[in-house]
């Protein structure tokens, strides 16, 4: 018997929502948010200024994962992985750290806001559907300075 060819598979498209301008642009991963009860396992892209360099090499930013308990209003951080500016990524490194009190004012607290409540923030931003236009949305903010309507 012959065995039929593998099929390629596209990439998953993603829907990146900005919820947070300062430091980083930050990006919740809406269609990677799993839930169990009450609890939101997602992943937060940073995308980070133009032309920054770690250890000689471009980097676009990186993916933070956290579980958020919407009741409890904690966070438990999962992780952290790179995103070099050639799209390699990872690995995911750091584990499961304890539960803290989710931290005002900052992307934590912006993606609690929009996974547990709802929030939509910046509604006239586009959601981006790759990483590469997250960081062409996200990088022009870091530089200004200015959060969009």
């Amino acid at each position: 018997m012959i065995a039929a060819p593998a099929q390629a598979q596209a990439p998953a498209k993603l829907a990146l929502k900005l919820v947070d301008v300062g430091r980083y642009a930050a990006f919740v991963d809406e269609g990677a948010i799993a839930w169990t009860g009450r609890t939101a396992r997602l992943r937060v892209l940073q995308v980070v200024e133009t032309d920054f360099i770690a250890a000689g090499e471009a980097y676009w930013g990186g993916w933070q994962v956290f579980s958020i308990d919407c009741d409890a209003r904690t966070l438990v951080r999962g992780g952290y992985a790179s995103i070099r500016a050639n799209s390699r990524e990872g690995p995911l490194s750091g584990g499961e750290a304890k539960a803290e009190t989710i931290p005002a004012g900052g992307m934590e607290e912006a993606a609690a806001r929009l996974v547990c409540d709802g929030h939509t923030p910046f509604p006239a931003v586009t959601v981006a559907e790759s990483i590469e236009q997250a960081v062409k949305i996200g990088r022009p903010l870091i530089e200004t300075g200015l959060e969009p309507n």
